[in-house]
């Protein structure tokens, strides 16, 4: 097994641990335990727990950063689907209440989660320069909207639900914000009945 498979099966085994004992109760003999390494091969790693927060919160903020990579003349289809794969990358992450132990990092461990939510509004800043760039490209972009309001909605909706502490105590699926996120978004940036704009 390579070092980045390695490092990736430890990181995979921290995200279910937290997942199921919480941040604050898991050990890094736990994590260890669930990846089928020793407690040193952690240490190798990740130096200590803190270590060990700061890869999950990067493996989940790259899963953002790779929805903003694309083309700079990608189609508006081609960043919808890109925002697709987000959601699915999101859902291939061990499942459990994710929102719940992002914002026990939050309260622990604030460094890395402000280095989190940097990462993930960078993100989602170029992912909406993206959209809007394509949407005027392809004529598409709805009649008199504001992009500044736009903007903010989408930046909200993304970061505020993922915050929201209803959502949070609901145990309602990252995949399932970011779904309907973008369907809501796709369906108030763009003109009504453009036959450009595929409903899924």
């Amino acid at each position: 097994m390579s070092i980045d498979q390695t490092a990736e099966k430890i990181v995979l085994a921290a995200i279910a641990v937290f997942l199921g004992r919480g941040v604050k109760g898991s050990s890094l003999n736990d994590v260890a335990f669930e990846a089928g390494v020793t407690r040193i091969t952690v240490y190798r790693y990740f130096g200590d727990k803190l270590g060990l927060i700061r890869a999950v919160c990067r493996r989940v903020g790259e899963i953002f950063q790779r929805a903003a990579e694309g083309d700079p003349q990608d189609t508006f289809a081609q960043i919808d689907q890109r925002m697709n794969r987000l959601a699915a990358e999101l859902g291939r992450l061990p499942q459990g209440s994710l929102l719940a132990r992002f914002e026990e990092i939050r309260r622990i461990y604030h460094e890395c989660y402000e280095e989190f939510r940097a990462t993930r509004q960078d993100a989602l800043d170029r992912f909406f320069q993206q959209a809007v760039a394509a949407a005027v490209r392809e004529h598409t972009l709805r009649d008199g909207i504001h992009l500044d309001v736009v903007k903010a909605m989408f930046c909200t909706s993304v970061v505020g639900l993922i915050e929201n502490p209803t959502l949070i105590a609901s145990n309602v699926p990252l995949t399932e914000i970011c779904s309907t996120v973008t369907e809501v978004f796709r369906h108030g940036m763009l003109k009504a009945n453009d036959p450009k704009v595929e409903t899924c």
